[in-house]
């Protein structure tokens, strides 16, 4: 962990009992009782809705004999269940979304480990999705090696006292080496590659489908082109963010999986049958699943 990132000035204060710590859009604090059974936590398993984290939460308390689940009281914003170790909480969709999320849960984990470093060290964080494929075809699941912004550079933010505020936004290289590894024997496919993270759906990804359209079929083209050259296998909306603020206080176990819906090279829309969906969602959930097999149960 880099030490000098964390905002000790605050999150000190709340281990020494100075202050508490509200998780507001969580609807928790640190003062909560409910918190004490996640000082074990070994694992934060991120996801866009509610619906998903809780399927999630589901399926690895019945991996692990039926392990009691438990459920955080406010879900206005976000969905969050713990149970065996692993904390699943849903992000809502997009940078802004998901940075209000991230970040109340790294101060969370900061809490829980009572700011021990080796032990937050240990925790292992994942974002998993769905996203659009940058010439690979529907259902291929891509394992992220680094987050970049739609003109292929670092996550950064405009809007800071002293000017731009750069992140590296790579992701751990041996981490998504174990999850393909440990994912070898599925019946699709699972890549690594960059990974494109858009600030808005439809015109920062160069769609033509938007109520508002900016771009002409050969601008899009080659843009999807260049990205494809430069080594970018899909596009979302949180990758970047995520690693960069998991980077930032030195995580070092973290990554992204998500499955491709389609394949924007050949299309904006997404025209794969329901079920063909909820397939790509399912394996996205399995490769993760896998991976956690792997390491927590094993």
């Amino acid at each position: 962990m880099k030490t000098e990132n964390i905002n000790h000035e605050f999150l000190d204060g709340v281990l020494d009992g100075g202050h508490a710590d509200v998780y507001y859009h969580f609807g928790v604090s640190s003062e909560d009782a409910l918190l004490e059974p996640l000082r074990d936590v070994k694992a934060v398993i991120m996801a866009g809705s509610g619906g998903r984290i809780k399927e999630f939460a589901d399926h690895w308390s019945s991996l692990n004999g039926g392990s009691e689940i438990v459920a955080f009281p406010k879900e206005d914003r976000f969905v969050t269940r713990y149970t065996a170790g692993v904390l699943f909480a849903s992000h809502g969709m997009g940078m802004p979304s998901a940075s209000i999320a991230l970040q109340e849960l790294m101060r969370m984990v900061f809490f829980l480990k009572r700011g021990d470093l080796a032990a937050m060290d240990e925790v292992f964080w994942a974002r998993v999705g769905t996203s659009g494929g940058v010439g690979l075809p529907g259902g291929t699941v891509v394992v992220t090696s680094e987050g970049v912004m739609a003109d292929l550079k670092p996550y950064r933010l405009l809007q800071g006292g002293s000017g731009t505020y750069w992140f590296d936004s790579t992701f751990p290289a041996a981490v998504y080496d174990a999850i393909i590894a440990a994912n070898s024997h599925t019946d699709f496919e699972v890549v690594s590659g960059k990974t494109v993270a858009g600030n808005e759906f439809f015109l920062e990804q160069f769609r033509l489908d938007g109520a508002l359209r900016l771009e002409t079929e050969d601008s899009k083209m080659e843009w999807l082109q260049w990205l494809h050259d430069n080594g970018v296998r899909n596009i979302e909306m949180e990758g970047a963010m995520m690693a960069g603020y998991l980077n930032h206080w030195g995580f070092p176990k973290f990554a992204m999986i998500c499955c491709t819906l389609l394949n924007r090279l050949e299309g904006d829309q997404v025209t794969a049958t329901p079920e063909q969906l909820h397939k790509f969602s399912e394996d996205s959930g399995v490769v993760l699943f896998n991976y956690l097999k792997s390491t927590l149960l094993s």
